[in-house]
Formats: structure tokens, sequence, C-alpha cells
């Protein structure tokens, strides 16, 4: 049986000779070249003296004796398969693979390691390999490395044997950085209290509310007409799991009108819980099949008889296993050996209407391999895809990955790390959580056992977030609603911590955090300062905050003078006037001129009682003509009074005359009589001159 299968239904079939046991070598061998590792194990055990053969079994009788014999303590055992000599090479092989197959690490790494003794070790040529696995499982990493090293040596020129050596070692060495990683620090991870974990194991935990749904293949009466014994088989179980993850009391089984003794495992549920999806396993001419049934809730609670999804999902001649719903209930998720995949057991997806239809399945491709991926689960508040795979690197067996995205468009897989991954196997994932995928998630793991998978409970605590609150915001005028550049904010946060920041271009400024700050002051030169409050919001924040404000500052008053002695002192007005400079032969007002002339317009416009007017005067170089130069000093008187102009000023307040080259304030030529261009640019420039009177 393949370890998937295994895994999923954790298969032990009823020993065939219970009527009259017969534990014999010869018995052994048949079970095992059926497969049939379990009942394999049983019958050598007996042989070699591990256990005690039943001598009697009553199905019908008040008291029940059961067929498989307990094993004695586990010293004795492991001296018998070290040391006596009834455990030939024959003997240690087949009990080796049988280990192997039913996940009993201690035990498979004893007989593997008998079977290296042998003197002709090279008719097992797995052997050492399969040694060396069991000792990485069982926490023993260089001693398995050294194998594996062996193992390499020895296959030097059989390619495939390498790479199964050299991807060992590679699994150990992730193992060792898993463990030594400050990761880990922020998990926890126990396993689950109570009835819930016996010597069959647990697996597969779904979560109703406070009702802990799971596998197990503990013994329970399924005695009906059907069948007359007691059956060591896999079914689906129901506790009441406290917030402590303690369980109490005894699990009750979720049983089905046909009460058939049939392995059934790996409850889903839809949405409303009113619909079943389960695994249910069938054997037909010693030939095992695994499908996916689905039973629906009766008005009285109970779970009406199961049907088998059509063949779209269980495709004749493969298994279909482990479903699961997705928790926004759009998709089954399950998985299958079924041809159209990428490897042996592969994640399909089916969706789901509301009545809880399935629809046409399709292949996740995106993240199956070319070996086993099972156990499917998806978390829609974090959009992740969980599930388990022999495929990726990892730290041994399977481990649990996972992928984002939406079901349709999945990202590359993740190992989880550990500790939700384990040197053994890990799988069947489940989170609880409304928001984070670890933060209350459940894994089966066989990390604890030597042979079954546990339920651990797997917790990761997050970093708190810390939400802040910022402040945006736009100074303007009040007057002209024009932004206010370089406006000052200023607060003090906690009594120490002063904030300063100014407005830019567009009069916008930011605060990051506002922790702290009960008001901001905003001023700026030329206007009445302002305080503006900052809201206060409930603590702790549970998202980011941003205040917006929109504050306009009011220019100060300007007061009036009186008369013109008041004006000139108040204006600075001297006997030197404003002076705009040209490009040579030009009468465009270039940047700095409009600065100076804004300047002029800004004086005109502040004293509306007072009576103040220009006299602009042209001057140019000495290049050219008188006529010539007297037309160009006009154009630039005339181009300055425009500009005014265009600022609403009246232009019956200016005069304007051109003097041409006269009166240069600078030579335009040099001492040796050569050009000045210095000199001559000095003198390409109108002259204001400011003059004001009282108005009558």
């Amino acid at each position: 049986m393949k370890r998937n299968i295994i895994l999923c239904l954790g298969l032990l079939l009823q020993i065939s000779v219970m009527a009259q046991p017969k534990f014999d070598l010869k018995a052994a061998d048949k079970f095992f070249d059926k497969g049939d590792y379990y009942n394999a194990i049983v019958n050598y055990e007996i042989y070699l003296g591990i256990r005690k053969p039943v001598v009697a079994f009553t199905p019908y009788g008040q008291k029940k004796n059961y067929p498989i014999a307990k094993a004695d303590s586990a010293a004795v055992a492991d001296n018998i398969l070290s040391t006596s000599p009834l455990v030939t090479d024959h003997i240690a092989n087949n009990l080796a693979e049988s280990y192997r197959n039913q996940n009993h690490y201690l035990r498979a790494e004893k007989c593997y390691a008998r079977l290296l003794q042998s003197t002709a070790p090279s008719s097992y040529p797995l052997a050492r390999y399969w040694y060396g696995v069991y000792l990485r499982s069982n926490n023993k990493y260089d001693e398995a490395a050294a194998q594996f090293k062996t193992f390499i040596a020895e296959n030097k020129t059989d390619k495939s044997r390498v790479e199964m050596g050299n991807k060992e070692l590679a699994t150990i060495s992730y193992i060792k950085s898993q463990l030594a990683s400050e990761a880990q620090k922020q998990f926890s991870l126990k396993k689950l209290r109570g009835n819930i974990n016996q010597a069959e194991g647990a697996y597969a935990p779904v979560f109703i509310k406070d009702t802990l749904v799971f596998t197990s293949a503990r013994i329970v009466d399924t005695v009906n007409k059907y069948s007359h014994t007691n059956m060591h088989v896999n079914h689906l179980f129901a506790n009441t799991i406290a917030a402590d993850d303690s369980i109490s009391g005894k699990a009750t089984m979720l049983r089905f009108p046909s009460k058939l003794s049939i392995n059934e495992a790996t409850a889903a549920f839809t949405q409303d819980n009113s619909q079943l999806f389960f695994s249910r396993s069938t054997t037909t001419d010693d030939k095992l099949s695994v499908a996916i049934y689905v039973s629906k809730k009766e008005s009285d609670g109970k779970w009406g008889e199961p049907t088998k999804l059509d063949d779209r999902v269980n495709k004749a001649g493969f298994n279909a296993i482990q479903p699961s719903v997705s928790q926004d209930g759009k998709y089954l998720l399950y998985a299958s050996n079924r041809d159209g995949g990428v490897g042996s057991y592969d994640i399909w997806a089916a969706p789901l209407d509301n009545a809880g239809m399935v629809g046409e399945p399709f292949n996740l491709k995106s993240i199956n391999t070319k070996a086993d991926e099972e156990a499917p689960f998806y978390h829609v508040a974090s959009k992740s895809l969980v599930f388990a795979s022999k495929g990726y690197d990892g730290m041994g067996g399977f481990d649990i990955y996972a992928s984002t995205g939406d079901i349709t468009a999945l990202k590359a897989p993740v190992n989880l790390g550990y500790p939700a991954n384990s040197p053994k196997d890990d799988i069947y994932f489940f989170s609880t959580s409304s928001d984070s995928l670890l933060k209350k998630a459940y894994i089966s793991s066989d990390r604890a056992s030597d042979c079954c998978l546990e339920i651990f409970a797997l917790n990761k605590t997050y970093p708190i977030k810390k939400y802040k609150q910022s402040i945006v915001g736009y100074i303007k005028d009040c007057s002209t609603n024009s932004p206010i550049v370089s406006a000052t904010i200023e607060e003090t946060k906690r009594k120490k911590d002063v904030i300063s920041i100014t407005t830019d271009d567009k009069g916008y400024f930011a605060i990051k955090s506002a922790k702290g700050i009960t008001s901001l002051n905003i001023a700026r030169e030329g206007y009445l300062p302002k305080t503006a409050a900052i809201p206060i919001h409930q603590q702790p924040l549970t998202s980011d905050v941003e205040d917006t404000f929109m504050l306009c500052l009011t220019p100060k008053p300007v007061e009036i003078p009186k008369n013109v002695e008041q004006v000139k002192d108040s204006i600075n007005i001297s006997e030197k006037p404003l002076i705009v400079y040209f490009d040579f032969d030009k009468a465009v007002v270039k940047k700095e001129g409009v600065t100076v002339l804004n300047e002029v317009v800004s004086i005109l416009k502040k004293y509306p009682t007072i009576s103040i007017s220009l006299d602009i005067n042209g001057y140019t170089d000495a290049k050219g003509t008188e006529e010539y130069n007297l037309k160009l000093g006009e154009a630039r008187a005339e181009a300055c009074k425009a500009y005014i102009v265009s600022q609403g000023i009246d232009a019956s307040r200016m005069l304007l005359k051109s003097y041409g080259k006269a009166t240069p304030v600078a030579p335009n030529v040099s001492a040796n009589n050569s050009d000045n261009p210095e000199g001559r640019a000095l003198n390409r420039r109108v002259e204001i001159k400011i003059n004001a009177a009282t108005k009558k």
C-alpha cells in the first residue's frame, strides 16, 4: 500500500486468521507478499517472540478478545531485533519494509541496521538509504549523514541513487538550519490533551465552533448485519474542545444509517454544515480503492446515507482522497492519483455551487510536483492554500507548505518551517483564525509517536501591529485662496519633542505620526497665527488614521499712513530708483525684472489714500544711432508700464521718458578704447522713481 493512502486512511486491515489463528513464518511471508504489512508485522513479531499469539477469539461473547496481541516492551523488542539468531536477512528485510510502510520509525531503524550487518548487503541495495532515512527521522542527523555519504559512494555510477542521497543530505542541512532559526521562537506547539490521542492515533482535524471532528483507527463496536466482527479501521469522531485545546469526555463516532464497518476518514463540511464530504475505502478482489462520498444532514440532525460523488471526482481506476471545502465555500479540494495530473497524488479543485453541488475538477498544476501532494486546506483571509508534499525541499517525509493567491492563480509554495514541520511526517493542516493563517492552527504529525499521526495545536505569535495617526494639510490665504508657501507648523510633542515643518510650494504639509499631538500652531510672516485642534481617536487604534486639514490664514491688517512722510518711511522711498535690466537690443522684461515690477505693483496697491506716481525712464548702451536708441529706451519703458497696467494699475499714474544712450551709469568702453560689455549691461535699463503726495 502506498504511503499516501496509509496517511489518508491509516489503514490497519483485519487479520484474516481470527477464527483459527496460525502465526508462523509462512503466514508472515504470505501477508508481506500481498502488501498486508500490518499483519505481516504481527506474524513476524509472534514468530520472533516479540508478541504473544492469541489462542482464542469470541466475537459474540460478553468479553471480546482482539486478535492483535500487544507487543512487549520496546527494550525487549529492540534486543530481539538486534541479536536474535532467528532474525535472518530475509526476515530483517521483510520486517524493515513492513515497518517502513506502517511508519514504525524506531523498529524500522533497528531492522535496517541488522540487515546491514549481513555479509551480503549488496543483496539489499537500498537498505543503507532507508537506514539513513530512519536515523534522520529519529533525530540522529550526523549518523544519518554518514550513511548517506556511504550510500552515494557505493552507488556513484547510479545517477538516480546519487540524487536520492544528495537530497537527503540537503534535507539534514535544512533541518539543522530550521532548528537553529530564531523564527521558531514565534511559535508554540503542543499535543492535544485528553481522550483525543490513543494508541491508534488521531489526525485530520476539522473544527465546527467548539467541536473537533477527526479521524482515528481506535477500535469501536461496529457489529451489524454486514460485519460480524470488531474491526480495527478508521472512522470519523467528534469531541468538544476547550479554548485551551484540552479534550474532555469520550469521543462520539459519526454514524451513517448503513453502519458499514469500513474505512471512513478526513471530514469536510460545507459552510452551513448541512453536507459532509469524506473519504471511504472499499476492497474488491483484494484491491483497495478510495473515493469521496457526501452525506446530507437530515431534519433530525442525523447524517443521511452517504452517496458516492460521480466520476468527475471519483474517476474509475483511480483514488480520490482527503476532501476539504474552502472556507468561502467556493471549492471542493482533494487529492487524487488520476490521470491528467503532474505526479502520483496531486491537489485538485472542483467548484461548489450554493447548493453544494460539485462541478468539473481541475488540476492545480502550479503547485503539484512529480511526488505526492496531499491534504489541501484553503484559508480565505490570508489567501493561502496549505498542503502536504514530498516534492519540495523540506525536513523529511511529508512537510506542510503554503501557496498564496486565488485558487486559480497560486504562487510558488513556501515551506512553513519548524515547528510546523519535523523530520517525520507532518500533514493535515486546519486554521481556525479569521485573520492570520498561523495564529490558531492545527496539524497532524507522528513526530511524538513511533507509528501514528497525532493532532497538535500550532500557534504563531504575530508582532502586534502598531497603527498610527497621521496629519496632512493645506494652508491657503483666506483672501485670495492662493497657497501659502513656507508657512510654519509647530507643536510640542510630549513636552520634549518639538515638531516643526513648513509648507511646500503648494501649501501642503504632512506629519507621519501625530501620537501625543493635541494641536498645531500655524504661522507665516504677514499673517495672523492660527491654532488647529487635532482629533483624539479611541486608543488603541485598530487601523491607520489620517486627518486632513484645509486651513487658511488671514493677512495682518495694514496701518494706512496719513501723510507723505509716513508713506516714505513705510515703503522706504529714497532718491535711489528701482532698476530693471534688459538684454542687448531687447525690450522684453526678464524674470528678474518681473520681481522688481511686482514690488512696485505691491506698493501702488497698498496705499489707496496716498497719491503715488511713477517716473519710468528708459536707457540703452552706446551701440547704435541716437535715434534708434531713443526708440529702444522708450520701448523698454513701455514694456515695464504694460506689465504694471496688466496687474490692475491705472496707466495715468505713470510718466514715461526715454533717454536713449544718454546719461550712462557705467563706461561703454574701457580706458584703452576697447568694448566694455559689463558697463554696457548696466546701461541697458529702466529706472522707476516712486513719487508720493497727499491726495487733494
